[in-house]
């Protein structure tokens, strides 16, 4: 297994393994791959933290961060 940053040619099938992962889990459909999607445009998104994990030259998982406060 590889752990290595993501690469923009990655994106799609980070947003395919999520929704394949949620696809009516809590509830019918899911709406988390789009959560990914939309979160690498937000200012709170940490670039340098976002890594995927790669078997056989395939994506099989991925994380993120994204800054956060506790009040």
């Amino acid at each position: 297994m590889i752990i290595r940053r993501e690469l923009e040619s990655d994106f799609r099938k980070v947003e395919e393994l999520t929704r394949e992962a949620f696809w009516n889990l809590y509830f019918p459909g899911c709406d988390e791959h789009y959560l990914v999607h939309i979160i690498r445009t937000y200012r709170d998104f940490i670039q340098e933290l976002d890594f995927v994990a790669e078997v056989d030259n395939q994506v099989v998982g991925s994380i993120m961060y994204s800054r956060s406060f506790v009040k």
